[in-house]
Order: structure tokens, then C-alpha cells, then sequence
């Protein structure tokens, strides 16, 4: 033992020896532990979409092809070899879609449908529901369904281009400031079913999904 340390358990050495000669008073009690840290909001919204995401599936008619924890063989094919041939084997195929973890795919949602289409940019209310969207259905399509319901709700043009600059974030932070979250929040909810509903119109054939769809969009509806 160094002479440090010897010094250092003198102290711990009296507490306990005036613990056991005076059994009324009590010993500090010990420190406790730290506090857990809590999520940020990417996180929160990570975690909200993997629960929603299921596990490996390969459903006939799904565009997307086969698809793990919301990670398809169109969107890792799309991505290029470099960061989508999750195996390492030459090629983008179900066998990269079946490796898919929840860390894979936590880190290709923060990258690929949240970091890279601005949705960050956007109102903290809105990014929820936008987020899940694009993941659902692109960062395009989420982002053109939110430009439309600012277009509706400020009754005003507004492009519809699917890219989030700065127009879009401050028409969304007006919609927010003028009509309150749940309003705006409703209205996406909203419009998002009708395009849900709109596809299987056009395409029969997707009718098998609709229920899901509609499902998942009723989890933002707030009360």
C-alpha cells in the first residue's frame, strides 16, 4: 500500500470506529449513483421508428423489395456498394437486407433520412412525424407532403420541391406560431393518410398494406 493510500482509509477507519462505540449514530450513507442521461430527441425518434419497423420480410409487391427494420434492398442498392454491401461480399442482395441490426439501421436512419434531407432543420414539433415519413417513404415524399400542408394551411405558394431550405423551415416555424402543434401536427397526419389512401386507389394491388399505413400514421394524431 503507498503512503497515500494509507492516509487516504484513515478517515473511513474513525467513521467506522465511531459507528461501532456510538451505535446511535448513523454512518453517511454512501453516494448515489448517477443519474441515467436522458435520450436526445434523434434518439427518441430512432427508437419510436425501430419498434414501428419489423423484422426481416420479403412481401410479394412490396416496391421496396425485401426489407429489414425499415432498411429495403432498393434503398441499400441505391446507396452504392461502398456503404450498402453490408456483408462485405461484392453485392447489394436479401443476404445484406437479413445482417441488419438495430445499431445498422439507427445509424442509416440518422444519416440517410434524417442528417441528409435537413429534417433537423426543421421545427422540433414537426420532425417526429417527417422523420417516420421519410423513413416510411422517402425524405422526398415527406418532405413534399409537409410543403403541401404549409401551402393549405397559410393558403399561400409554397414549392413543393421536397427539399428543406430555408423558405420551408421558416413557413413551418409561421404555421407552428399561427396555428399551434396539434393543428399542424393533425394536418400532416391528415395528409398523409389521404396519399396512403390515394396509392391504393391507383394501385389496387397495395390495398394489403393500407391498414398498416393507416395504423402507423394514427400514432402521431394528437388528442
Amino acid at each position: 500500500m503507498q503512503l497515500k493510500d494509507f492516509f487516504g482509509i484513515i478517515p473511513q477507519v474513525k467513521l467506522a470506529v465511531d459507528a461501532w462505540n456510538h451505535p446511535d449514530v448513523k454512518a453517511p450513507a454512501p453516494p448515489a449513483p448517477p443519474a441515467p442521461q436522458a435520450q436526445s430527441q434523434i434518439d427518441r425518434m430512432i427508437a419510436d421508428i425501430l419498434r414501428k419497423e419489423g423484422g426481416y420480410n420479403d412481401i410479394r409487391g412490396d416496391a421496396g423489395g425485401a426489407t429489414n427494420k425499415g432498411i429495403s434492398l432498393r434503398y441499400l442498392k441505391g446507396i452504392g456498394l461502398k456503404r450498402g454491401d453490408l456483408d462485405h461480399d461484392g453485392d447489394i442482395d436479401k443476404d445484406d437486407i437479413r445482417i441488419v441490426t438495430p445499431e445498422i439501421a439507427a445509424r442509416l436512419y440518422k444519416e440517410d433520412f434524417y442528417l441528409a434531407p435537413h429534417i433537423d432543420r426543421l421545427p422540433e414539433p414537426l420532425q417526429p412525424i417527417i422523420f417516420d415519413i421519410a423513413v416510411n417513404s422517402g425524405p422526398p415524399r415527406a418532405i413534399i407532403l409537409l410543403q403541401k400542408v404549409l401551402r393549405a394551411q397559410l393558403n399561400e405558394f409554397i414549392a413543393a420541391d421536397g427539399v428543406i431550405g430555408p423558405g420551408t423551415r421558416t413557413k413551418a416555424e409561421e404555421a407552428l406560431a399561427k396555428f399551434g402543434v396539434k393543428a399542424m401536427v393533425n394536418a400532416v397526419v391528415d395528409a398523409r393518410c389521404a396519399w396512403y389512401n390515394a396509392i391504393v386507389r391507383e394501385d389496387p394491388s397495395q390495398a394489403k398494406f393500407l391498414k398498416g399505413w393507416l395504423n402507423r400514421a394514427a400514432t402521431f394524431r394528437m388528442k
